[in-house]
């Protein structure tokens, strides 16, 4: 069975400590024999000159860990980074995700929405901030990997506020855009991956919203937490519940934990 090792973090900004204590823990654990396949970096800077960047893209040498390192592009700290080490063998495009042109949301939004209520989903969808995704070969498998700093506030469409401080529209237009449908689409044997600050607790991903609109914050994903840090997982039909092995977090500067974790599928 495949099994990938995911670490993630808000940094909170790209400066010399927080690399610091980054590189402080991929040490860590490569001298436990547990080497990140995946790294996801949530708040980076907006261009691939930051400090986290540069510490990543300078891990293959010294430390024997081959890496390949991508930054999306996003103004005021909602870039991400993405690295991946030599067991990837194949990645597409690491690029954000905009639900403002996605078809399947606005399809959706289209066909299901008062003209106010589509006035006000346009008007959040032109400033909020987005994803970003990616499609990983591993072991054989396709990953289809989503990082997200989830939005805060509170919704105009679902009134209210998720547990955590998420605003829920967001996740609304998550589940009905066509980023969704192709992480829950994946071929046997293959995964869908969300890893990020999702700013929600473990507890209202483990329970009803309350919105008949959106029974759930995230429908048939599972995975581990710590705080509103999420490693989350969904496996194609038909196939077992993914495992979450070695998981764990570690203190770093900021507010935000760097959590890690192996998913066995």
């Amino acid at each position: 069975m495949p099994r990938l090792n995911v670490l993630t973090w808000n940094s909170t900004g790209e400066t010399a400590q927080g690399a610091l204590e980054l590189q402080r823990v991929v040490r860590h654990l490569m001298a436990y024999n547990w080497q990140p396949n995946v790294i996801v970096i949530q708040e980076a800077n907006a261009a691939p000159s930051g400090e986290i960047y540069r510490m990543l893209a300078g891990l293959g040498g010294p430390h024997n860990y081959p890496v390949h390192v991508t930054e999306t592009a996003g103004a005021g700290g909602r870039g991400y980074i993405l690295a991946t080490d030599g067991s990837v063998t194949g990645q597409a495009t690491f690029a954000r995700c905009d639900f403002a042109v996605d078809p399947s949301l606005q399809a959706w939004i289209t066909g299901n929405l008062s003209p106010r209520a589509r006035a006000d989903a346009a008007r959040k969808l032109a400033v909020m901030r987005m994803p970003a995704r990616v499609n990983l070969r591993f072991q054989n498998a396709i990953v289809k990997l989503l990082t997200w700093h989830a939005p805060r506030g509170a919704g105009h469409i679902l009134p209210g506020i998720l547990d955590g401080g998420a605003d829920p529209d967001a996740y609304l237009f998550l589940q009905n855009s066509s980023i969704h449908q192709e992480l829950c689409g994946q071929g046997p044997g293959s995964l869908g991956v969300i890893a990020g600050d999702l700013n929600v607790t473990f507890d209202q991903l483990n329970r009803p919203t309350g919105f008949e609109e959106m029974p759930r914050v995230l429908p048939g994903w599972v995975g581990v937490s710590n705080r509103l840090d999420h490693i989350m997982a969904r496996p194609s039909t038909g196939q077992r519940s993914p495992d979450f092995l070695d998981s764990g977090n570690f203190l770093a500067s900021g507010s935000h934990n760097v959590l890690i974790s192996t998913v066995r599928w």
